[in-house]
């Protein structure tokens, strides 16, 4: 892999790892300025996701487009990641304005796929840095598992909605942070994929 793609790449996955810092802190403990500070982080990851862009942009006349494709697939799943934090944020804030209670179990579920979604965002960049099968075989092992897990949380909630313990107008709120933790946890997923097949072509 190209050394100054890593670097943007590294770059841009740290960011994405603050932000979803902060949108766990702005979940456990919403301020305005755990928001302001996310959208800041946000600014920059648009700015370096853009640079990472136009980078391989510029190289693929040389390199040719099947060269292109897994970068540019990459530079997307990072966009991707950024929308869904993002998602995660202005629900968040909807929560906090509406004064928006969860209960404790809804709290717990989301705690734990937030956590796991930190934790494999967190793999990122090591395996940017030094590709590795094992780690992201594991790491595919790992997304199965969460995926189940969330899918679960979401069925026992509709089941808890129609027992009537769940509140419909909070139910939004609840299964789009969840959906939007997954979609952070699918990327994550292709990124590790695309990293440890360039590895194994050059």
């Amino acid at each position: 892999m190209d050394k100054e793609i890593k670097e943007k790449m590294i770059l841009v996955s740290q960011n994405l790892m603050k932000m979803l810092g902060l949108a766990f802190e702005g979940f456990r403990s919403p301020t305005e300025k755990s928001f302001k500070e996310a959208e800041e982080v946000k600014d920059k990851i648009h700015q370096y996701s853009s640079e990472l862009t136009s980078f391989i942009i510029s190289k693929s006349p040389s390199r040719g487009r099947e060269w292109a494709k897994p970068y540019l697939s990459m530079a997307s799943s990072f966009d991707r990641m950024t929308y869904n934090i993002e998602g995660i944020l202005d629900r968040l804030k909807t929560k906090s304005e509406n004064h928006i209670l969860f209960s404790d179990r809804a709290v717990k579920e989301v705690n734990d796929i937030f956590q796991e979604a930190m934790r494999l965002l967190e793999s990122l960049p090591n395996l940017i840095t030094t590709p590795n099968k094992l780690l992201a075989q594991r790491i595919g092992e790992e997304v199965r598992s969460i995926f189940k897990i969330a899918n679960g949380y979401s069925d026992e909630h509709e089941e808890r909605l129609i027992q009537g313990i769940c509140v419909p107008k909070h139910s939004p709120i609840y299964l789009g942070i969840l959906e939007s933790l997954k979609g952070i946890i699918g990327h994550t997923l292709e990124v590790s994929g695309k990293i440890v097949s360039l590895s194994s072509k050059s």
